[in-house]
């Protein structure tokens, strides 16, 4: 690399400048355009409001470097920070190559949100997809054609080079994890279309995919240590370690008090992005937290990573985008500033409001519904390997409406029809009851073996309204009178003709079935949100690149620490999360960038 290409970093004054800079204008502004008419201490209630739009600001303020100690505590190659998919693929590849690693985890356990992931969604080029031919958008697979499909669903804003090179280097990790972590890759669904959901083989049967990840993670981490991986679990990365200009290290925070560890040729940052952090969702992604009510996996990913970049002049790519299903109900009310997001993990729970029933929205609209089931009704969803993105497409659908919730109704016959699967929906929208002799029924909670009892939950809770009448229901969801009663008003007169009367994205007539047994159950629901896709910008070596568009020497980052991959303005994740779904994308960040350090050393 030539040296106009090298960004010299600043010394510590400058970020400490920049950075009270950035939170004083950021947290003034905000400050003037919120204070009381009398001003910010002319009363305790005020004071209280300041106080706490402070503490939002600083929740997404960037976290300074640090200088180098006197004396290192401990030293590798490369110090990874995360033990997630992008953490295991990374570190393995950089010891195989003969380097020293050693990968920090602040939990006690490894895994971090993949371990909350399921299938490894991809676009074919690996041995399986190649062994049936197949691959998307058609077979043989060619990165150009993928990069012109992804980058135009996602309106061109991608970086096309970046694109490129996941297109590539993807293939490559699904087989060299088949080799070197051994893992047992088997589709997800019968045909070869079933190749674009991998996952791994005997860790799901037809009644369960509770916790996928779990066991596997466990495998791949004892994998990870025979390779020679030092895993430092309960390890919270605090600060980088900046020395002229090029990253050199991470201050941590141990059992036994802060340490600082040396990387000789870089640190690798794969912590995941920020769900968990309201503020920095409010500050890189405003439009998607309007939408989201739910984060799926918690307590995981506060975007301690990013803020670290931003400490060292990093840009941002990926703006206002996240990976979202749909049907995810509001638990709590919405708060202005707190810090942590609403997280619930009650997946099967939600089975019984993502079915096809009455949605509006505030104004009494009726909400598209985008099925998963192949129907070949009119204006539905017919493309079998779309299937799965009709789930994120839903999410933006319902994200998207006047106040960013929609509002589902049905009444006291869901419960059937649920445990039929009467409306033939698919992957994540059917309702579980694990039956007793299922083998792997011992990974899951008693509490989540019958969908019901996790729907019961949500009631029990609020979350899920019940009620006798349907006025009763109105109030309770918050909506004006007569907008829910005139919509249910117009949902049976439909039912009784046997005829949709919206004049797109028309229900089957099968699914038109009346509001009218008592009790009456509504929600407002929204996005579900699994992941964010706003980040350090990367160049197609997972290089981190600062604000100036130049390369921050030393420094490295995987996704989802890493942003861009699903473009700009992206609320819900079309494409599936990308080019890559689910725990596939943190997969191949860790790999790309293990690859680009073994390259550059």
């Amino acid at each position: 690399m030539s040296t106009n290409e090298r960004h010299n970093l600043s010394r510590r004054g400058f970020f400490k400048a920049a950075a009270t800079a950035t939170v004083a204008t950021a947290a003034g502004g905000a400050l003037a355009a919120c204070a009381p008419a009398g001003g910010s201490g002319s009363s305790d209630g005020g004071t209280a409001a300041n106080k706490a739009q402070l503490a939002f600001e600083a929740a997404a303020a960037p976290i300074e470097p640090v200088e180098p100690p006197a004396t290192w505590d401990e030293e590798a190659d490369v110090i990874v920070v995360g033990s997630g998919g992008g953490g295991i693929t990374g570190s393995v590849r950089l010891v195989d190559a003969g380097m020293k690693v050693i990968m920090l985890e602040k939990n006690e356990k490894t895994g971090g949100t993949t371990s909350y992931g399921g299938m490894f969604v991809n676009f074919g080029g690996h041995r399986l997809a190649n062994e049936v031919e197949w691959a998307y958008p058609s077979y043989p697979y060619d990165p150009n054609e993928v990069v012109a499909y992804v980058n135009d669903l996602q309106q061109m804003t991608v970086d096309p080079e970046l694109l490129y090179a996941m297109a590539v280097e993807g293939p490559q990790c699904i087989d060299w994890m088949a080799d070197a972590l051994e893992v047992p890759w088997a589709p997800a669904s019968k045909g070869p279309a079933g190749m674009k959901s991998l996952y791994w083989e005997g860790q799901i049967t037809a009644k369960n995919s509770i916790e996928i990840m779990h066991f596997p993670f466990e495998m791949m981490t004892e994998t990870a240590k025979q390779h020679g991986v030092d895993i430092r679990t309960g390890t919270e990365a605090l600060a980088l370690v900046v020395d002229n200009g090029t990253v050199v290290g991470i201050r941590a925070k141990t059992a036994d008090g802060e340490k600082f560890f040396r990387g000789t040729k870089g640190v690798l940052l794969t912590a995941g992005g920020f769900e968990m952090n309201r503020a920095m969702l409010s500050k890189y992604a405003p439009t998607c937290l309007r939408g989201v009510v739910n984060v799926a996996t918690p307590p995981y990913n506060d975007g301690a990573c990013i803020r670290m970049g931003l400490g060292v002049n990093a840009d941002l790519s990926g703006y206002n985008s996240v990976a979202c299903f749909d049907g995810s109900v509001e638990w709590e009310p919405y708060d202005e500033f707190a810090t942590a997001m609403n997280a619930h993990v009650n997946k099967d729970g939600n089975q019984a409001v993502r079915q096809p029933w009455l949605l509006i929205n505030r104004m009494g609209q009726r909400v598209p519904y985008l099925s998963t089931a192949g129907t070949s009704y009119p204006f539905m969803n017919t493309d079998p390997d779309s299937m799965v993105t009709a789930l994120t497409d839903q999410g933006a659908v319902e994200m998207s409406q006047p106040g960013g919730r929609t509002y589902v109704c049905f009444d006291s016959k869901y419960e059937d029809l649920v445990n039929e699967n009467y409306f033939g929906q698919s992957v994540c929208r059917v309702g579980k009851v694990i039956p007793d002799d299922d083998p792997l029924i011992d990974r899951v909670p008693e509490w989540q073996r019958d969908w019901r009892n996790a729907f019961q939950i949500m009631v029990d809770a609020g979350a899920v309204k019940k009620c006798d009448t349907l006025e009763e229901l109105e109030e309770a969801l918050g909506l004006r009178t007569g907008v829910l009663t005139q919509a249910v008003k117009d949902w049976n007169a439909a039912c009784a003709a046997g005829e949709d009367s919206v004049p797109t994205y028309k229900y089957d007539p099968s699914w038109l079935i009346p509001i009218d047994e008592p009790p009456y159950y509504g929600a407002k629901i929204g996005g579900n949100l699994f992941a964010t896709k706003c980040g350090l910008r990367v160049n197609k070596h997972m290089q981190v690149i600062d604000a100036e568009g130049a390369v921050i020497d030393g420094l490295y980052a995987g996704w989802h620490t890493a942003g861009g991959s699903n473009g700009e303005n992206n609320i819900a994740g079309k494409p599936f999360n990308g080019i890559y779904g689910d725990v596939g994308l943190s997969f191949v960040g860790g790999y790309m960038a293990a690859g680009a350090i073994i390259e550059a050393r």
